[in-house]
C-alpha cells in the first residue's frame, strides 16, 4: 500500500480564499454606501456583467455587479496563491479552526447593518465624506 501524504495546507488555502473574498463583498458593500463615486468606482468593476446596466423588467443589479466581480477575483487568486504556498505544507488545522470560525461570525455580522451601521457611520466621519 502506497503511504501517500496528506497535506492540510491546501484546506486551508480552500477555506481561508472564500472567507477573503467574502471579506471584499463586505468591505465594498459599505464602501460603496459611504460615496456615489466609490460606488462608481466598485461599479466599474463589474459593468461587464449582464444586467449591471439593464432597465428591463428586472431593473439593473448596478454596483452590486462591482461588489461581486471584486470578491471572485479576491477568492480566486488568493486560492491560487496561498495553494501554490501551501500545497505541501501540513498546516495546523486545530488552530486555524478557531479562526476560520471567527472570521465567518464577524463577516456575518458585518451584512447585520444595525450592528455595523455606528462603526460605518464612526470612519464616514473619520474620513470626513
Amino acid at each position: 500500500m502506497n503511504n501517500i501524504p496528506v497535506y492540510s495546507g491546501p484546506i486551508i488555502a480552500a477555506t481561508l480564499a472564500p472567507l477573503l473574498g467574502f471579506y471584499t463583498l463586505m468591505v465594498t458593500h459599505h464602501v460603496s454606501r459611504i460615496s456615489k463615486p466609490l460606488e462608481q468606482l466598485i461599479h466599474s468593476y463589474g459593468h461587464w456583467i449582464p444586467g449591471s446596466l439593464g432597465s428591463g423588467p428586472l431593473g439593473s443589479t448596478g454596483s452590486y455587479s462591482g461588489k461581486e466581480a471584486l470578491a471572485l477575483l479576491v477568492w480566486l487568486v488568493s486560492w491560487a496563491v496561498f495553494h501554490s504556498l501551501w500545497r505541501k505544507q501540513d498546516l495546523s488545522v486545530e488552530a486555524w479552526l478557531p479562526i476560520f470560525s471567527g472570521g465567518l461570525v464577524i463577516v456575518s455580522l458585518g451584512f447585520i447593518h444595525p450592528v455595523v451601521d455606528p462603526v460605518i457611520g464612526l470612519i464616514r466621519d473619520m474620513l470626513g465624506v
